[in-house]
C-alpha cells in the first residue's frame, strides 16, 4: 500500500465515519462551550467576593454612642443585635411586644404585639 503524496488525493472518507466525525465536532464544542461557561462562573464569582471583601470591616470613624428610649412599657425580656438593628422582647402590659431599632440613631424602625390564641 503506498502513502499518497502531495500530487495524488486522498480516498473518500466512508459515510459512517462522517457522521461519526460530525458528532465528535458537536459534542466537542458542546463540551467547550460547557467549560468555558463553568470557568467564567468562577471567575465572576472570584471577582465578587474579591470586590465584597472590604464590606466586612467596621465602618470609619468614631464609634457611636445612642440612647435608646424603649416605648412599651414593661419587663425586657430578651435583646438581639443583628448588624445596625437592636431588637427588644418586651414582657408589657398589652402581651409580649417585639421593638426593632436603629442603632446609630436610636430610633424604632416597628413594633409587633405577639397575641396568642
Amino acid at each position: 500500500m503506498a502513502r499518497p503524496t502531495d500530487d495524488q488525493p486522498e480516498a473518500p472518507l466512508d459515510p459512517a465515519i462522517l457522521q461519526v466525525q460530525t458528532r465528535l465536532r458537536v459534542m466537542m464544542a458542546i463540551a467547550a462551550g460547557t467549560l468555558g461557561i463553568g470557568l467564567i462562573a468562577v471567575f465572576v464569582a472570584i471577582a465578587f467576593r474579591v470586590a465584597k471583601s472590604g464590606d466586612d470591616a467596621p465602618p470609619a470613624g468614631a464609634p457611636f454612642r445612642t440612647l435608646l428610649e424603649v416605648m412599651t412599657p414593661g419587663t425586657i425580656v430578651a435583646t438581639q443585635v443583628d448588624a445596625d438593628r437592636l431588637s427588644l422582647v418586651i414582657d408589657g402590659p398589652e402581651g409580649k411586644v417585639v421593638e426593632i431599632h436603629h442603632l446609630p440613631s436610636g430610633k424604632l424602625i416597628g413594633s409587633v404585639v405577639l397575641v396568642g390564641k
